[in-house]
């Protein structure tokens, strides 16, 4: 591609009268095409811009969205609850409205906002976008292209439409950022009456993202702005801090949740200390013979029967160590599993007639007696941490009989019951809405513990990875 020379701007700021204030302009960019998966889209900003005429110190801001549809991160519409679960680092908040309900997650970006930016608009029919997979090396790789066929040195934003705390609307900001100063400190330095400035931190990434925006707007179809008249804000290297820089650091974050989510967080952290307190659980833990249990689990490389077994042995550590239990019943067939768990402190092996699960947690129920508070426990959670069987059994203490849902929500990974109440536990398919029709109690508990994390295929066993630490016997074999 041939280089194109910078031209002047119209009116450079040395010709403005000294009566005339600081002044910038923003101008949409023309005759970009509809963008598509695999498009160069830095050549074909560069011929839009090259017939407006680079200046050195200008800024494009650049939609997100042509970002993503030339990255192809591009995904089918039926798949947009599932994509925003694996595009979400942790739940800020819940919203219900008359439409339906709006997450406001952490994505894996660092950005917090709505649906873990997975969004319909200006995308395909039957279609919806993910955010740049790394808005700052995006920009940065647009900018090292424009500056190096148009000569001159330009900077580029990536904008992203966002809603904020205590305003109504959304506006867009700063997500990706390569040769612009996005932050701009100004605590230590004095206002104009002398006074010193303690707290001002401008945002001027996301000033230039909304400034931008009142000429791209949603439906123009012009999804370019060049910002000119900010040289001072364009650097020579592409290797400043990006737009993260904007990101607020987790340890200063004063709302890192949402008000409901704050006041379960706090609820639940005080309840699973109080069972901590007082351990008293039974916890049967139900476990098919290693040879047949995981038909569906094909790790290349990585015995079969030997991984089923290493899974139900971590699950029945980690139950064991909960503060919350006292006795941990292991129902199975399986002699080798017996022999791995007999050495753990608080475990007993209960034979298994092997006809079914069913009948597995029924000769467990039995087992435990009615006087203890009992819990069934699934025995493919590789990811479990004792701590958080501990909180899970903090909550069921305030229920008759409660159950946890599994990661997806249609099955179940503990069912538990208080003592002497009957206690007929719902595991097979759709338990969880077997549960919830028998009476359980759902427990509200974060999709991504382990404690949620069965495993029956290997996206399973690769989420579980994923989410959580694995226990010290799976994790061996899956060692490279």
């Amino acid at each position: 591609m041939t280089a194109l020379p910078p031209s002047e701007s119209p009116r450079s700021l040395s010709e403005r009268s000294e009566s005339e204030g600081p002044t910038f302009s923003v101008t949409g960019l023309t005759g970009i095409p509809e963008i598509r998966p695999g498009d160069d889209l830095a050549a074909i900003i560069a011929r839009a811009y090259g017939e407006f005429g680079p200046a050195d110190g200008d800024i494009l801001v650049v939609t997100s969205k042509v970002v993503s549809k030339a990255e192809g991160r591009i995904v089918e519409a039926a798949e947009r609850d599932g994509v925003i679960d694996a595009e979400t680092v942790r739940v800020v908040a819940t919203v219900e409205h008359a439409g339906g309900r709006t997450r406001i997650v952490e994505n894996p970006q660092g950005l917090i906002l709505a649906a873990a930016g997975v969004d319909a608009s200006n995308a395909a029919d039957g279609e919806v976008l993910l955010l740049p997979l790394d808005p700052d090396a995006s920009a940065r790789a647009l900018a090292v292209a424009l500056r190096a066929v148009t000569g001159a040195r330009v900077g580029v934003v990536l904008s992203d439409t966002l809603g904020r705390a205590w305003r109504a609307g959304q506006i867009d900001q700063a997500i990706g950022a390569a040769g612009v100063r996005v932050v701009q400190d100004l605590r230590g330095s004095t206002d104009s009456g002398g006074r010193v400035l303690e707290a001002t931190i401008a945002a001027l990434g996301d000033e230039i993202a909304s400034a931008a925006e009142l000429v791209k707007g949603k439906t123009s179809g012009i999804p370019v702005a060049v910002v000119r008249g900010l040289g001072r804000l364009v650097t020579d290297s592409l290797d400043e801090p990006g737009a993260r820089a904007l990101q607020r650091p987790a340890r200063e974050d004063l709302f890192r949740l949402g008000a409901a989510e704050a006041w379960r967080e706090g609820y639940q952290a005080a309840l699973a200390a109080t069972a901590a307190a007082v351990p008293g659980w039974t916890v049967i833990v139900p476990v098919k013979p290693a040879a047949t249990g995981k038909s569906r689990l094909a790790v290349p490389g990585v015995d079969r029967v030997d991984l089923a077994r290493a899974i139900a042995v971590d699950t029945i550590e980690a139950a064991a160590a909960s503060d919350a239990v006292a006795r941990v019943l292991v129902v199975t067939a399986d002699a080798a599993t017996a022999a791995a768990v007999s050495g753990i402190r608080g475990v007993e092996v209960v034979h298994d007639t092997a006809d079914g699960l069913r009948t597995a947690i029924a000769l467990g129920i039995e087992a435990a007696g009615t006087d203890a508070d009992r819990a069934v426990l699934l025995g493919d959670l590789p990811a479990l941490a004792p701590a958080e069987l501990t909180h899970a059994l903090a909550l069921a203490a305030t229920a008759g009989r409660a159950f946890v849902p599994d990661a997806d929500g249609t099955g179940s990974a503990l069912a538990t019951a208080r003592a002497r109440l009957p206690f007929e536990p719902r595991f097979g398919a759709d338990s969880a809405a077997a549960h919830r029709a028998a009476g359980f109690t759902e427990l509200v508990l974060p999709s991504d513990w382990g404690v949620r994390r069965d495993v029956d295929m290997l996206e399973h066993l690769d989420a579980a990875r994923t989410h959580g630490t694995l226990g010290p016997r799976t994790a061996a074999l899956l060692r490279p």
